[in-house]
This record gives structure tokens, C-alpha cells and sequence, in this order.
């Protein structure tokens, strides 16, 4: 098992991780009112939450909290203040240049994209499974006794950085042969259901007419994207629908007007908003 550190001296980094080829782990035990300010190294870092809080303030300018639902892609040198609202375990994920410059070549290759150097991002995003699943079997390993547990965690690590890279560090080249603009589609309001996105702004971004998009979208789904789009919205307002009241879940999810939000609703589940809220709560 790895051992818990209690703050972020390098000293201590170094004989309190699990380290691989391309992957060095660090976990971190962290007391609420906890303030320090430490630094990435020469290493990129993927910061996750496995319980708790943090505040962060990077490089003295973007300033945000993040929990266990989101992570942080750190790029070298990068100065983080930090202060611990509640107590809180992290985990820290080093991730080998060598590894990111081949799997950065790999995807500029294959989708003719333009990689954004990972040296000068940072990368706040909300998981999703194709990242939180490796990370889950990279855990795992880590605390087994699999005499093949190195090399396991490394395979891991490829599939978690190629993941990475291809959804939050690649800008797409809507001009290119694989570039699918219903996928493309799918994925960005996946990713934006809280964003007032219109789908005229997605189509001039494929440099597509919003009829032509449309079109597209539908033969291949059977639904308009903003017919999509109200559906993820609605999927996700049930969630949100058991700490919020009607009004406060319409305008989160950007919906402009209640009334056109309770008729979705109720076209969709047969009831209004009230009603499931009623149900649940």
C-alpha cells in the first residue's frame, strides 16, 4: 500500500510514492484549514480528489475549487497556492514527458490534429469514463500483490494520457478525412449541458450551415441536435431536481422560460417537474 503524506515537501515526494516507467503516484492527507504552496516540478500532474475539497490558485491567476467529481491537469513548474476547506485525500498523478510527447505524435498523426502543448495547459474538466476508468485500474493495481503490477500500471497509464490528450488537449481540423461533425456534436454538448450553447455557434465552428448540421445529425440519430440537447438537459434536470426548485433548474440548465421547460418535461415523463420533485423528495 502507499503511505499518506501530510503536506508537499519534495523530500517527502520522493520516498512516499509508487513509481512506474511512465506513472509516479502520490497520495496526500490533507487536514481541513490546510495552506500551502507547492509547485508541479518538471512533470506534468494530474490532481484528483478521492474525498474532500480544495481551493487552488495557480500560477497567481485562474482560482477555483475542485472535488472529487473534477481534476486538474497541471503543466510543469506550475505554482499552486492551496488551502483545504474540508479534510480531504488527494492523489497526484505524474505523468513521464516521454510518454506524452509519443502519444501527443501518435494523435496529431492519426487525426491530423494540432496538439496543444501539455507544457503550457491547464486542464480543469469534470470526469468522464474514459478517464476515470484507467485511473480506477491504476488504484487497483497499486494495492494488489500482481507480480506483473509495474507493467500493468504502465499499459494503464498509456490509455489514461491518450485519453487525455485526445479529449482536452487536441484542437480538431474540421477539414480533415476523420473528422465526424456528429460526433463531434455529441461530445461537445455532452460536455456543455450547463453552456448556453446554440447549435448555429457549433455548425459556423465545422464550418457547416446549422440546416446542414441538421440534416446530418438526424440521419445518423433520428433527432435534431436541439432536440439533443433539451434531451440531456432534461436528463440531467431529474438529478438536479432533488436539491433544487423548478425555476432554479430551468435557468441552470439555460433554458430561457419555465413554462417552455415544464412542457419538455412533461411531454418527456409524462409529468411536470413539481410532480417528479414531489415524488422524490
Amino acid at each position: 500500500m502507499l503511505k499518506m503524506i501530510h503536506n508537499f515537501d519534495r523530500s517527502l515526494e520522493k520516498h512516499n510514492n509508487y513509481e512506474t516507467e511512465y506513472l509516479k503516484i502520490l497520495y496526500y492527507d490533507l487536514s481541513k484549514d490546510y495552506k500551502e504552496i507547492y509547485k508541479s516540478y518538471q512533470y506534468n500532474r494530474l490532481c484528483t480528489i478521492a474525498n474532500g475539497t480544495k481551493h487552488v490558485k495557480i500560477n497567481n491567476g485562474v482560482e477555483f475549487d475542485y472535488n472529487s467529481s473534477e481534476f486538474i491537469l497541471l503543466p510543469p513548474n506550475s505554482s499552486v497556492q492551496m488551502e483545504i476547506k474540508e479534510d480531504t485525500i488527494a492523489v497526484v498523478y505524474e505523468i513521464s514527458d516521454k510518454l506524452i510527447e509519443d502519444t501527443r505524435n501518435h494523435i496529431q498523426i492519426k487525426f491530423e490534429a494540432d496538439a496543444i502543448d501539455a507544457k503550457n495547459s491547464i486542464v480543469k474538466e469534470k470526469f468522464n469514463e474514459c478517464i476515470k476508468a484507467p485511473l480506477k485500474r491504476i488504484n487497483e493495481y497499486c494495492s494488489s500483490n500482481d507480480a506483473n503490477k509495474t507493467f500493468l500500471i504502465d499499459l494503464c497509464s498509456q490509455e489514461l494520457t491518450y485519453n487525455l490528450i485526445k479529449n482536452f488537449l487536441i484542437t480538431p481540423n474540421p477539414n480533415n478525412k476523420y473528422f465526424d461533425p456528429v460526433d463531434y456534436t455529441v461530445k461537445f454538448l455532452n460536455e456543455n449541458i450547463y453552456e448556453p450553447v446554440t447549435i448555429n455557434e457549433i455548425a459556423a465552428y465545422l464550418n457547416m450551415s446549422a440546416s446542414n448540421l441538421t440534416s446530418c445529425f438526424k440521419k445518423r440519430t433520428n433527432m435534431t441536435p436541439k432536440e439533443y440537447q433539451n434531451l440531456l438537459k432534461l436528463k440531467t434536470s431529474k438529478e438536479a431536481l432533488k436539491h433544487k426548485n423548478v425555476t432554479e433548474v430551468c435557468y441552470d440548465l439555460g433554458f430561457e422560460n419555465v413554462s417552455y421547460f415544464i412542457k419538455l418535461f412533461k411531454n418527456y415523463y409524462g409529468e411536470t417537474p413539481k410532480q417528479f420533485a414531489m415524488k422524490i423528495n
